[in-house]
């Protein structure tokens, strides 16, 4: 029966420095983990001592922020409230442009409902006194006519008169 190829190593080395020299090599591995034991403890207690110093550099800046961050959250109140107050004016105004354009639409309704009262009174006025400057001109006509028939009836009621 033949044996696998590393037990047939083992099977042969049968010389007095194999075991020494694994010891040493052991030894040295051992060493070597310590040594980057200590460079990582090292190493872990220079991120500690950093993180706390991080951590108490965030609790100062959270200190000197806190007033800055309330005075930011009351500004953010009144311009809310302010916000709230000029949208109620404005819906003030709006409203207030809403009544005075009503006012001014039915204003003009009512001047266009006169202007056009008074345009038929207007012409009526004209018409009349067109008729009434007529009416005088034929009257003057009928004296003008009649003083001629009057004034010869004059003359012939004298004329008999003197004779």
């Amino acid at each position: 029966m033949t044996l696998p190829l590393p037990l047939m190593v083992l099977a042969q080395v049968t010389d007095t420095w194999v075991g020494p020299a694994i010891a040493y090599s052991l030894i040295v591995l051992a060493v070597v983990a310590i040594i980057v034991a200590l460079v990582s403890g090292i190493f872990l207690a220079g991120a500690i001592k950093s993180s706390q110093t991080i951590s108490r550099e965030v609790s100062e800046l959270r200190a000197e922020l806190k007033p800055a961050l309330d005075g930011i959250g009351s500004l953010t109140k009144t311009g809310t409230g302010l916000a709230t107050r000029v949208e109620g004016e404005v819906q003030e105004i709006v409203r207030t442009s809403q009544r005075v354009r009503h006012e001014v639409d039915r204003g003009l309704r009512r001047a266009k409902h006169r202007l056009a009262e008074f345009d038929a009174v207007t012409e009526v006025v004209q018409e009349e006194f067109e008729e009434t400057a007529l009416d005088i001109a034929a009257t003057l006509r009928t004296v003008r006519k009649g003083r001629g028939v009057i004034g010869r009836i004059r003359r012939l009621l004298r004329g008999r008169g003197r004779r």
